[in-house]
């Protein structure tokens, strides 16, 4: 019983101060109002008063004093250029936290580069040498090969040379001999030998030759006048000289 009289009696105190409180706000309000319109009064009544005290007089009738009134401001501090600002931390050497990671990703970026850079050189100077030693080579080839011609073209020259002294022999045997000596070579000679000598004396020859021998041989000279089939046969011929 005795606790919410206690509680009663605290509500009730705190009551009254806030009515005291409230009315000595009323109060002062009252007060002041009362002296503002005095000064007016006084003011229209006189008409000489500068408007200098007019106008001191004007601010204070229009700010109260009020309990609980906020404290006057401060004026704002002049604001600083960024420009300037981060000119002077460079200039200071004084750097951010987002400013040091940017430049150290940039420097990682610039080693990286300069990794890749070094490769390219290395493999350009690699691919340079590598293509200095092909031209040396292929430098070589067309020599050798303009020595293989050269051979050839020799060894060809040769060749007709001596088929044309195994032709004279042939053409000074009489036709049977010979005709018999012609039919137990291979047919590329045979051929070689029947078109290399004149048609006349090979007709000779041709007459004394067995109907199959002499069938071979025309066979296989009227088939060198047909077009080859296949690209391996063409080889083959043009390797065999017919």
């Amino acid at each position: 019983m005795r606790e919410p009289m206690r509680l009663l009696a605290v509500l009730a105190i705190l009551m009254g101060g806030l009515f005291a409180l409230k009315a000595i706000s009323v109060t002062n309000g009252a007060a002041d109002w009362w002296q503002a319109q005095a000064a007016t009064m006084e003011q229209q009544g006189s008409g000489d008063a500068p408007a200098s005290a007019q106008d001191d007089a004007e601010p204070e009738a229009a700010a109260p004093i009020t309990l609980g009134a906020a404290a006057p401001q401060e004026p704002a501090a002049a604001a600083i250029n960024p420009s300037e600002e981060f000119a002077a931390r460079i200039a200071n050497g004084v750097r951010t936290a987002d400013e040091e990671r940017v430049i150290y990703r940039l420097r990682e970026r610039s080693i990286e580069l300069d990794r890749r850079e070094s490769e390219l050189e290395t493999r350009e100077a690699l691919m340079l040498a590598m293509e200095q030693r092909v031209d040396t080579k292929i430098g070589e080839l067309n020599e050798l090969r303009a020595q293989i011609e050269s051979l050839a073209g020799d060894l060809t020259e040769r060749e007709s040379e001596d088929m044309n002294v195994i032709v004279s022999w042939y053409a000074a045997m009489d036709a049977g001999d010979a005709a018999t000596r012609i039919s137990s070579l291979d047919l590329d000679t045979q051929l070689q030998i029947a078109s290399r000598m004149s048609q006349r004396t090979f007709g000779g020859i041709l007459a004394e030759m067995t109907p199959l021998a002499a069938a071979s041989l025309t066979e296989r000279m009227a088939a060198r006048s047909n077009l080859p089939d296949t690209v391996a046969e063409l080889e083959a011929r043009i390797a065999e000289g017919g």
